[in-house]
């Protein structure tokens, strides 16, 4: 099995470093979509969101500013550190309560001398996920679902790269870095795309009930009942709804007998191996409103916890691609449910 994903994994790894920056979209495998550009922004998927990582680090100038759930992956690791030494300024913050993150990546990292703090969340977790650095060509920023533990580049997931990032990605960095020393603030209204914490599940129901085609989401956990109720309403009224969740989460057997009965196309993800369905993505109307983050559809996510989303405005590529994706779930042996 560990053979087999590594593999998977090398020809991926190969292929980046093979493109550049641009990755390549021949040879990855069929079961991991390829990229997708939309303007100044790239849309990976699974072992890409690694590449794409490393290429981010490995290129910094200035700085390098993680905001991560889970950290442990080797690589990733390693690369931060030969960033400081290189005279980076590299900073890190990581979840309090993240196993991983606390006993692998913090004490590597603070042995290496670059600055790590870790961001505690009353009853619940600091599960964003943002890569922030300053190139060449300008600022650069990575925001989705993808963790960096030591497996989660086999899971499906995906983020996305934005080339001439706009600054408040580095301010919702600076915001978990001074949150994270003890500096503790309310999340502010960030400028689109990005939202955060409370300020998700509104954006998110406002835009279900402006959908007149269509949505289409992939969700590791779909728990919240005024999210389930709003795709049941938008289904009475003639859009189409189609849903993949994880087989994994226990919680996901009763939304997809909800969700059945109200006649909305559901079925759960078919696992290769033992990998998650981790992803945390919406399309409505073929991409004119696309969100994707760290957020999954459930109350701890949307009440409790800090999470990070970005909601993109017309970007019929990342629909198409989501489309693509979940069509080939339903036909591979997900089923309905």
């Amino acid at each position: 099995m560990l053979m087999t994903r590594l593999n998977i994994f090398v020809v991926i790894i190969c292929v980046f470093l093979l493109g550049g920056c641009g990755l390549s979209t021949e040879n990855l495998p069929e079961t991991i979509p390829t990229p997708t550009k939309e303007g100044n922004m790239t849309l990976y998927w699974g072992a890409q969101v690694k590449a794409c990582a490393l290429q981010m680090i490995r290129t910094s100038t200035d700085f390098c500013h993680f905001s991560v759930y889970e950290l442990s992956d080797a690589d990733i690791l390693k690369a931060l550190v030969e960033a400081k030494n290189r005279g980076v300024d590299v900073e890190v913050v990581v979840d309090q309560t993240e196993q991983q993150s606390q006993t692998v990546a913090v004490p590597f990292l603070k042995d290496a001398g670059v600055k790590v703090r870790s961001l505690s969340i009353p009853s619940g977790i600091s599960h964003i996920k943002l890569l922030v650095v300053d190139t060449n060509t300008g600022l650069e920023s990575l925001m989705g679902g993808m963790n960096f533990g030591r497996e989660s580049l086999y899971n499906h997931d995906a983020s996305v790269l934005v080339r001439h990032a706009p600054g408040s990605f580095e301010d919702v960095f600076q915001r978990d870095y001074a949150s994270a020393g003890g500096i503790l603030n309310i999340a502010p209204v960030y400028p689109a795309p990005i939202i955060v914490d409370r300020h998700i599940a509104p954006a998110m129901l406002d835009a279900i009930a402006e959908a007149n085609k269509n949505i289409e989401i992939e969700a590791f956990a779909l728990t919240s009942k005024p999210f389930i109720a709003a795709l049941m309403a938008a289904k009475s009224r003639g859009v189409e709804v189609k849903v993949v969740l994880d087989p994994h989460e226990y919680y996901d057997r009763k939304t997809a007998s909800t969700l059945k009965k109200a006649g909305i196309a559901t079925c759960f993800y078919q696992p290769i191996q033992d990998e998650l369905l981790h992803a945390k993505i919406m399309s409505i109307d073929d991409g004119r409103i696309f969100f994707i983050g760290s957020s999954n559809f459930s109350r701890q996510a949307f009440d409790v916890n800090h999470e990070g989303d970005m909601e993109l405005l017309h970007v019929p590529l990342f629909g198409e691609k989501l489309n693509e994706d979940i069509q080939h779930m339903f036909e591979s042996g997900g089923g309905s449910i």
